[in-house]
């Protein structure tokens, strides 16, 4: 009886072993491949030069109230209270919309500012894009700031419009 238990488990251990050193992917049967053979993925950048700066000077200005957050999906941060089809249908108007940057309280975790990069060389065509943005964010209560990329902001400029201003001493 010894033996047969000690066998066992001598074959259970050497089975784990084998099992550990396999690659995941081979543990996972009928999962092929994401993308076609031929397919080439590379990272690409998420934040344009010109938001890098905005990103530095946002988070300067507010680092003291609020986390910063950029291109964030506008689905990960309301809460959409419907059923059924209404609530497919205000999925599928929000699902591909996200937002240059949130502030986020460290508190409650909300996001309780939304700040939008206008671009005005680049505004065709975004103008449905960003009311259905402006109608959410209004719907959930949350402050909409828009930042023109063409202009030149200080920290205590974006603070000011940030409502972040540093007490006074």
């Amino acid at each position: 009886m010894e033996v047969i238990l000690i066998g066992s488990l001598i074959v259970g251990v050497l089975l784990l072993l084998l099992w550990k050193r396999r690659p995941s992917s081979d543990r996972v049967k009928g999962h092929g491949p994401v993308f076609p053979a031929g397919t080439k993925v590379n990272p690409a950048p998420l934040l344009t030069e010109q938001e890098v700066l905005l990103y530095n000077l946002i988070r300067l200005a507010v680092q003291d109230q609020y986390l910063v957050f950029s291109q964030v999906p506008l689905w990960a941060f309301v809460r959409v209270e419907a059923s059924g089809e209404v609530r497919a249908q205000a999925f599928r108007q929000i699902a591909l919309k996200r937002v240059a940057f949130v502030l986020v309280h460290p508190g409650t975790r909300q996001v309780e500012q939304v700040v939008q990069v206008e671009d005005i060389a680049s505004r065709g065509g975004q103008e449905s894009r960003q009311r259905v943005i402006e109608s959410v964010l209004d719907a959930a209560g949350v402050k909409l700031v828009t930042l023109r990329v063409q202009k030149s902001y200080t920290v205590p400029a974006l603070a000011s419009l940030l409502g972040c201003e540093p007490d006074e001493l």
